[in-house]
């Protein structure tokens, strides 16, 4: 099956659009352009979806608990609701998985075709993020690699251990920390917006903090 393309953007972000629209013309794919939610206009309904705590604690599977101190700026808000509205979009499409973009990502033509080859991925998975932006996490020493090319020049890797009580006690605090661009299945975005709401945390913090959402 070919992954449907989600592109978040605002609606006055119109060289944006146009920018990454035609490169995804040009790479043939199936997308759509989905309204972000602008932080500094949020409706009073929207705000009434944050939490009014000046802090959030996140409470980890083996007990430990992380408090995240800091208050989400409007450009945060904007983009943590953005992608949980989104979530709940390709569930009421009724898709297995789909890719989700920023509309100023800047996607390498080796990632379309990586996302042509992901079943070559034979073990579960959840979230697949193309950031190069995962400096901590620690990872299984010898975990396995999913080779979708003969010349083995790309690969897919599981990030943390494998293992949601291990990971909640070494990667507590680190996360993929980019939302840019990556692949969600219908099961993670159930799961996310289980955890997403009230809004508290950005979309990157809810998306990739190892140790937090069990996926």
């Amino acid at each position: 099956m070919s992954a449907r393309y989600f592109v978040i953007s605002l609606k006055k972000s119109a060289d944006r659009r146009e920018n990454i629209s035609s490169v995804l013309r040009a790479h043939g794919v199936n997308f759509e352009i989905f309204d972000a939610s602008y932080g500094v206009e949020l409706t009073d309904q929207e705000r009434a979806l944050f939490s009014n705590e000046d802090h959030c604690d996140l409470h980890l599977i083996n007990g430990t608990t992380v408090r995240v101190a800091d208050q989400l700026t409007p450009s945060e808000m904007g983009c943590a609701l953005s992608h949980l509205r989104l979530y709940q979009h390709i569930i009421d499409q009724g898709l297995e998985y789909a890719v989700v973009m920023e509309d100023d990502a800047q996607p390498h033509p080796d990632v379309f075709e990586a996302i042509e080859h992901l079943d070559c991925i034979t073990e579960p998975w959840d979230i697949v993020n193309f950031s190069e932006d995962h400096n901590g996490i620690k990872s299984l020493p010898l975990a396995r690699r999913y080779y979708f090319r003969d010349d083995k020049s790309f690969y897919f890797r599981r990030l943390g251990m494998r293992n949601d009580y291990l990971d909640a006690r070494v990667n507590a605090r680190h996360l993929v920390a980019v939302t840019a661009l990556y692949v969600i299945t219908a099961k993670a975005c159930r799961r996310l917006i289980e955890l997403g709401y009230p809004v508290r945390l950005p979309s990157d913090y809810l998306s990739g903090m190892i140790g937090f959402k069990e996926l």
